[in-house]
């Protein structure tokens, strides 16, 4: 505040000055106010810095374990520090504290963990307190666990709830990377609501390896993402072994597995017990580096149920895929072949006897030069629920394609391109269309439908009755199909017709007329296919009926195409409401706006029309 003097004789100079003293004191007050304020704020970006600072060096919920090959740096602000040998120990330490607080994050640091013995993640039945742990890397190529020889990575039990995300593990002779186990007793779910996401599993490519990089009893409502196992004898088992329930309900997405050695497997859908079920897996890649081989298993004694496979491909298996025992599964293939060194033997996709319900597709199969490929073997036994083979395209490069089928098997779509090589008689079933048909359709005709194939016409009709309308059903089978013609065939000329009214229409199966034709007096009076335009419909896919209505004073009745198989049988196993032909209504000039077809009265004469 600055100072202004108070001039020489003032009167009353106190006055003047008290108030100058007032304001002062008032501005010290408000400073002071301000200062500690600033202060108050100062305290909590410290106190911010605090906890921030104890998150980087580990504390309450987050533990840092560095490994014995991490950076001086990321050691000095660990709360563990590895030395190399039985590192397991430092980590189940870390997992065990945070387990006590009711769970957390351990944080493993860049660089190489060994383990003597696995990592054991326990949970707990309480729902409210399911002490998770999130057990965390820096990346598949920056951590790495190492088990000792014949030693599993990690073990997981006791509906155990874990997040494992960002690292790898290499594993040797007869050990596993992640495993679980059932529990025994009471529930039996080893984890459940968990998730594992961006791991790399490595057995290093030695085929004298016999371990699963990861081997699941009863895994339940949990997410596998982004997974690339490599170099292992076999990939991922799934096992349902608990006598109480039912294991499954979990997602895989984006997984890579390539097993090498004699005999592995890469996906194994195991229930020894109750049914392993209700598993998604999409875009799986697999692929062998060995014999014998096989791509995905379902099998034991109670069945693998409702597994769902989309976007997968399966490479040089000797086995793609074998059902041994499994029902209402389906597998969406996209480009699969079988061992390319193996001439014989094999097969893409199995079903014992005990399987059924299953569908299988392939936009891609492939069979090299020279190779014998058993496309499908069905040995189903359930014959009211079959197994479907559909939507299969076949790239035949001069191999042999075989299959063997059960008196059940369903074929549909089994297409090929084939450059020199031979296949199955009854293997290929293409699409129905007007090309491959063995029968001839009104499509080939250029037809939309009609009553039957005109080629089976004969050559003379039987009589119609002058004022009666004549009805004959056909069939629309596409949606959305437009008419706009009835043609008919006049087999025998009239004479002496009554002008306008003579005429075809259309009803549907209610039997509401949709439309009508002109006077079709003209096109009775001489014989020859003819062709009546009606105001265009939109039909829906189902049955109408072309009616003919004749009229004339005494002359020559015309006579139309008729069916050869004019007798009772025509209409087999049909009333007048749902005949194929019959007669509806007598004595009409016109065609009536509805007719009951149910009062109608069957009629054999087939009489052919069609619609364009």
């Amino acid at each position: 505040m600055s100072f202004t003097p108070i001039p020489e004789g003032t009167p009353q100079w106190d006055v003047p000055l008290n108030a100058a003293l007032v304001t002062q004191d008032t501005q010290l007050t408000s400073t002071t106010t301000t200062v500690a304020s600033l202060q108050t704020q100062l305290n909590s970006l410290q106190n911010q810095v605090t906890a921030l600072s104890t998150i980087t060096v580990g504390g309450s919920y987050f533990r840092l374990i560095a490994a014995a090959d991490a950076s001086a740096s990321v050691k000095s602000r660990a709360d563990y520090v590895c030395d190399g040998v039985a590192d397991q120990t430092e980590i189940q330490t870390a997992i065990n504290a945070a387990q006590l607080e009711g769970g957390g994050i351990v944080q493993l640091s860049e660089g190489s963990f060994s383990l003597s013995s696995p990592i054991i993640i326990n949970g707990t039945t309480n729902e409210d307190n399911p002490l998770t742990v999130t057990l965390k890397g820096c990346g598949e190529f920056a951590t790495y666990l190492r088990p000792t020889t014949n030693t599993n990575a990690i073990a997981i039990s006791n509906w155990a709830q874990l997040h494992l995300a960002d690292f790898g593990i290499v594993v040797q002779g007869s050990g596993n990377g992640i495993v679980s186990f059932a529990v025994t007793t009471t529930d039996t779910r080893s984890f459940w609501m968990s998730s594992f996401r961006n791991l790399r599993i490595n057995g290093e490519y030695n085929p004298l390896n016999t371990g699963w990089a990861m081997d699941l009893s009863m895994p339940f409502r949990s997410v596998f993402e982004n997974i690339e196992i490599e170099g292992t004898r076999n990939g991922m088992r799934l096992k349902n072994e608990g006598t109480i329930q039912n294991a499954g309900d979990c997602t895989f997405t984006r997984m890579f597995i390539e097993i090498v050695g004699d005999g592995g497997t890469a996906v194994h859908i195991s229930s020894p017990s109750n049914n392993m079920n209700q598993n998604n897996f999409n875009m799986i890649e697999a692929g062998a580096s060995g014999p014998n081989c096989t791509g995905i298993l379902i099998d034991g004694a109670s069945g693998g149920a409702s597994q769902r496979f989309w976007g997968t491909n399966l490479e040089q298996f000797k086995f793609l895929i074998n059902v041994a025992n499994g029902e209402s599964n389906v597998f969406d293939l996209n480009y699969v072949t079988c061992d390319n060194d193996n001439v014989t033997g094999n097969i893409a996709f199995q079903c014992g006897a005990n399987a059924y319900g299953n569908t299988f597709s392939s936009k891609w199969v492939n069979v090299p030069s020279g190779q014998t490929l058993q496309l499908f073997t069905d040995a189903n036994t359930t014959s009211n629920v079959p197994n479907i083979f559909e939507n299969v395209r076949i790239e035949n490069n001069g191999g042999t394609v075989n299959y063997t089928k059960s008196t059940s098997t369903v074929q549909r779509a089994i297409t090929t391109f084939s450059s020199g090589g031979t296949t199955q008689a009854g293997l290929l079933q293409y699409p129905l269309s007007t090309v491959n048909r063995a029968e001839f359709t009104a499509a080939d005709h250029g037809l939309l439908t009609w009553t039957q194939d005109p080629a089976t016409l004969r050559s003379s009709a039987d009589n119609v009755t002058a004022g009666t309308v004549y009805l004959a059903k056909v069939k629309i089978v596409n949606r959305s199909t437009v008419v706009s013609n009835i043609l008919y065939g006049v087999v025998t000329a009239g004479t002496g017709l009554t002008a306008a009214q003579n005429f075809v229409g259309l009803y549907d199966s209610s039997g509401t007329r949709l439309a009508v034709s002109a006077d079709q007096t003209t096109n009775f009076g001489s014989a020859g296919l003819k062709t009546a335009a009606i105001t265009p419909q939109t039909l829906a896919v189902g049955s109408y009926y072309v009616a003919i209505l004749v009229n004339l004073t005494p002359g020559t009745i015309p006579q139309f195409a008729t069916g050869a198989g004019a007798s009772s049988a025509t209409n087999a196993g049909l009333t007048a409401g749902n005949a194929r032909f019959l007669t509806a209504l007598t004595a009409q000039t016109t065609l009536p706006a509805s007719i009951t077809l149910s009062s109608g009265t069957v009629n054999i004469g087939a009489r052919w029309a069609a619609l364009s």
